[in-house]
């Protein structure tokens, strides 16, 4: 399982950039700077994918903090999947 673990995710450059984004704005948005947002645009994704990345994110974040605030109990969905076939 590969839960975190981007450098053995096998992703492209251009993903990896990505993902790293992803996770800075998922732990501290405020911390978000124009020089970040340059490296996407020169990893090669467009504004609209930046934009999209960020809501997306924006969207889990916001529905986790619903479900807890609602005591919504965890699904494991991870552990649901390692016993699929």
């Amino acid at each position: 399982m590969l839960e975190g673990k981007l450098e053995q995710a096998g992703l492209t450059g251009p993903e990896r950039v990505l993902m790293e984004y992803v996770k800075l704005i998922t732990e501290a948005a405020y911390r978000s700077t124009a020089e970040d947002v340059e490296k996407l645009r020169a990893a090669g994704w467009r504004e609209e994918q930046i934009s999209e990345a960020v809501y997306v994110a924006a969207l889990f974040a916001f529905f986790n903090r619903v479900a807890d605030a609602f005591g919504v109990p965890p699904q494991n969905y991870l552990q649901l999947g390692r016993m699929t076939p």
